[in-house]
């Protein structure tokens, strides 16, 4: 799924049918940490964006 500016990266997990403690298991951290990092997008960086989409797609394919 590629992310566009109109949905949320929360929207984005929702959509592919992850859990949001796989798509942390699957970039390192914990659960509560992508919880951290989701609660508020606007100053989510780029680095930690990438980091959840590319999980996402890495999941995918498996």
């Amino acid at each position: 799924m590629t992310y566009t500016t109109h949905n949320s990266i929360k929207s984005v997990i929702k959509e592919s049918t992850f859990y949001q403690w796989q798509v942390a298991k699957a970039i390192g951290i914990s659960q509560t940490t992508l919880i951290v990092w989701l609660r508020d997008e606007k100053t989510l960086d780029d680095k930690r964006k990438n980091k959840i989409l590319e999980a996402i797609e890495e999941l995918s394919e498996k």
